[in-house]
């Protein structure tokens, strides 16, 4: 008998997940593939997550319809951190005499080495990955790593779903974008009968966007997320800040909403937007975070000694997708090392562009490369 197991946060299922399923079950010829939800995943303990039985839930829904798959709640009764080798070991006794097949992400591949007991996991099961559109992993070389830590190799399974993620679809869920094209129908009426993934204030603000401006934003939040977990910003606070960065971008400062709005001096015409920005967020919107106020307040200047969030929403509106210069690609690559540098870098790069097209230079946007210059060098 062969039972391939398949874990995840499953947050919510998305239809590479229902792939994954339906490849393993023809290219592994397995008897049974059983799906497990995480009760508190080892890698995203502190993470926001939608609740154990929401996702147990939503699991039921999505891969109820494919043979031969069953939904398990054992890690979620059993509660606690979830761990993988504690699973393994369960079913390993439920079906003694089955070979075992471990399903993991490329992504999760890469940080294997880094779980609970991995040696018990390959003792139990052998691990199978799949890959996923965009993403760079050398199999060859990754087998060789492989071997020389565990004395084994890994299957690959000969499929490459689309680049969807979990994350993804919660930004999506968050902006009211369409989530036919990553989600089932079923997640999506019980995502929306049960208002998951809602980030409040976000739908009021996108009102006051042209569409074109709303995707920028979508997009921008998209990048913010993707390292909001590094450095501990809850992903909610990510996506309201990055959401809301544009907010009063196509507003005019003769709006009933901006009465009372006094502009520093000295702010150029492009810059304006930012302060009206928060000022909107804060009084229109209800925004209390001083954080997610200031992320918007400098996202377009930016400022000495910033935090977190407000750098992660300033290099994420200035390197998200849609945009397009030369050395964007290396300074997207920095958004993922080191958030100091990378101001510094795309500091550098915007005063540039600025005397190179004679525009006003803010000296505040001075003073932010100066001070990001400094700690730079500084190391």
């Amino acid at each position: 008998m062969k039972i391939a197991i398949f874990g995840g946060s499953f947050d919510p299922v998305h239809a590479e997940h229902i792939n994954i399923v339906k490849a393993a079950a023809e290219k592994l010829e397995t008897d049974k593939i059983i799906v497990i939800p995480a009760y508190i995943p080892p890698h995203k303990q502190g993470k926001s997550l939608a609740s154990a039985q929401d996702r147990l839930n939503m699991a039921k829904l999505a891969f109820g319809p494919i043979k031969n798959c069953e939904v398990s709640s054992f890690e979620i009764s059993a509660g606690g951190t979830s761990y993988t080798y504690r699973t393994l070991q369960y079913f390993r006794e439920k079906y003694p005499q089955a070979t075992f097949y471990l399903l993991v992400g490329a992504d999760m591949l890469k940080d294997f080495y880094t779980w609970k007991e991995p040696e018990n996991i390959l003792a139990n099961a052998e691990l199978v990955a799949a890959g996923r559109e965009g993403e760079k992993l050398n199999v060859k070389a990754e087998q060789l790593r492989f071997f020389a830590k565990f004395h084994k190799f890994f299957k690959t399974l000969e499929y490459t779903g689309r680049d969807i993620s979990s994350t993804k679809a919660r930004v999506l869920c968050a902006f009211g974008e369409d989530l036919r094209p990553y989600l089932t129908q079923d997640v999506i009426d019980y995502i929306e009968a049960n208002e998951l993934y809602r980030v409040e204030r976000v739908k009021d603000a996108l009102r006051y966007l042209k569409p074109a401006r709303r995707k920028h934003s979508l997009r921008v939040a998209l990048m913010a997320v993707s390292v909001a977990g590094k450095y501990k910003i809850p992903e909610n606070t990510a996506i309201l800040a990055a959401a809301l960065h544009d907010c009063a971008k196509n507003l005019d400062l003769s709006a009933p909403e901006l009465a009372g709005f006094v502009a520093p001096e000295g702010v150029p015409q492009p810059v304006m937007h930012q302060y009206a920005g928060a000022y909107l967020a804060e009084h229109t919107f209800g925004v209390e975070d001083e954080d997610v106020l200031n992320a918007i307040r400098f996202h377009t200047s930016g400022r000495p000694n910033m935090s977190n969030l407000e750098k992660i929403v300033f290099l994420s509106d200035m390197l998200e997708q849609g945009r397009d210069f030369p050395g964007i690609e290396k300074l997207r690559r920095l958004f993922y090392e080191d958030l100091n540098e990378c101001m510094y870098k795309s500091l550098k790069y915007e005063l540039r562009y600025l005397k190179k097209q004679r525009g006003a230079i803010y000296p505040l946007t001075e003073s932010a490369f100066a001070y990001y210059e400094e700690l730079v060098k500084r190391g």
